[in-house]
């Protein structure tokens, strides 16, 4: 029995002999394939990347790594931090609108004040023509990243008064602003070599008038200067003004003229002279309305650019009075004037005409009415 455990045990030793003696060739064998040219020479020193590779780009108070790989095994040999974007301004003077569009110098550095170069951002720029708030978009490439936008300010150059006149409704004043963007003006009057006192304030939406109605003391001279100021709203730190020289006018009235009244082939025709800045004109008249003899009754309402004259063809039905049978009982005295109107951001302002005084009567002549004297 002990001499069959003998052998079992030479056996089982022979065996974990042959097994370890396979392994130390096996070891030998792979020690072999990594002794191979390549990694030789990493073992001989690494063999580092001509270029950084980026591994995220740096960004506006955002640091960025990149690192230096060998080229044969890629490790990573070095790391380094790329400083962040700190500080991005708009290089300018004072810049005044001239109507060409303004690319001020961009500067910027990162947080160790070192000057980051301009090839590694493009530049565009927005509203940088007129007046107000222009734009410098930054977008940045190669190992930057991201957008950034800074404003920069264009102030107005300076405004003149057009005109300032008399008009039937008091004295109108205009001036001229850039062509583009939204301008308030802030309206100034001095009388009579007075102090100047602001009159009103207004957005001017594109209308660059005024009409001062409380300017009618004929004789009196009135000046004017007109605050333009370019309006952002919101955004006040970018409103930017500028004030016109001032304009004077000796208030003198201006009635409108007694309008023309004609017979015609086709009926009583009603003319009137041209008021300058008149929207539109108003026809009124004498006539019956619901049996009570009125002086102001609606004739027409005609659009300012168009005729200056209406055919009156109710004349003989709203001047005559019949009684219950048809018969004619009353003819009433037919009169007209005419009323200029202006509309403004103010208000309307309406100015009439004096009446026709003719002691005219509506009669029908070849089939269409006509006026008579009396």
């Amino acid at each position: 029995m002990k001499k069959h455990v003998n052998y079992l045990m030479i056996i089982v030793l022979l065996f974990a002999a042959a097994f370890a003696l396979m392994g130390r060739n096996i070891c030998i064998v792979n020690a072999e394939e990594i002794t191979e040219d390549s990694v030789k020479n990493c073992e001989n020193g690494h063999t580092p990347a001509e270029e950084w590779t980026l591994k995220r780009p740096a960004k506006f108070k955002s640091n960025g790594v990149k690192y230096l790989e060998c080229t044969v095994c890629g490790k990573m040999l070095q790391r380094k931090e790329i400083p962040y974007i700190a500080s991005v301004k708009v290089i300018h003077k004072k810049l005044v609108s001239n109507g060409k569009p303004f690319t001020p110098t961009v500067k910027v550095t990162d947080k160790d004040g070192n000057t980051i170069d301009a090839s590694n951002y493009t530049v565009k720029y927005y509203d940088n023509v007129w007046p107000g708030k222009a734009v410098a978009e930054l977008t940045f490439k190669g190992e930057y990243g991201g957008q950034i936008k800074r404003g920069f300010k264009i102030c107005m150059g300076k405004v003149t008064m057009s005109r300032v006149e008399n008009t039937p409704w008091g004295i109108r004043i205009s001036w001229k602003t850039p062509p583009k963007g939204i301008y308030g003006a802030q309206i100034y009057r001095s009388t009579n070599g007075g102090e100047y006192e602001s009159v009103f304030w207004f957005p001017s939406r594109g209308r660059k008038w005024f009409v001062d109605k409380n300017a009618t003391t004929p004789g009196a001279k009135y000046s004017y200067k007109v605050c333009v100021m370019k309006l952002y709203y919101g955004e006040s730190i970018y409103d930017t003004t500028s004030t016109t020289p001032p304009k004077s006018v000796v208030c003198r009235d201006m009635p409108l003229s007694v309008p023309k009244v004609a017979n015609t082939s086709k009926g009583v025709k009603v003319s009137w002279k041209k008021v300058p800045y008149a929207s539109y004109y108003v026809v009124r008249g004498s006539g019956y309305k619901d049996g009570v003899l009125k002086n102001n009754i609606l004739i027409a309402k005609v659009k300012a650019g168009g005729d200056l004259s209406i055919i009156d063809k109710d004349v003989l039905t709203r001047t005559i009075k019949k009684d219950d049978s048809g018969k004619v009982v009353e003819r009433a005295t037919v009169n007209y004037y005419v009323t200029a109107v202006i509309s403004t951001d103010v208000g309307t302002f309406r100015r009439s005409s004096p009446r026709t005084n003719v002691n005219w009567y509506a009669v029908r002549k070849n089939k269409v009415a006509a006026l008579k004297r009396r």
